[in-house]
């Protein structure tokens, strides 16, 4: 797979909870995960969610205080832009 994947948002029915990131599943393996591990322990808060028709210029400042942003289409979460996105929509 080309994509690489660090971060996966986290839904109760269709609302987002949170997102569980390779960095946290990483962290907490270091501090031991059992099998009674749940995803609810490991998951992160929640990143901001904007509009697919936000401009790229906005979301600078957003990923900031996130390791994500949630994109949303009709109601819908439709994509996830990351940290390494954003840098290059500033190229």
């Amino acid at each position: 797979n080309k994509e690489k994947i660090s971060q996966i948002p986290i839904f109760n029915e269709n609302n987002i909870v949170g997102i569980i990131s390779d960095s946290g599943i990483i962290s907490h393996m270091s501090e031991g995960l059992s099998k009674k591990t749940k995803i609810e322990d490991i998951m992160e808060p929640a990143p901001p969610v904007v509009d697919i028709e936000t401009p790229a210029s906005t979301l600078a400042p957003l990923i900031k205080y996130s390791k994500c942003i949630l994109v949303r289409k009709d109601s819908k979460i439709f994509g996830i832009i990351t940290a390494s996105d954003t840098l290059k929509m500033m190229e």
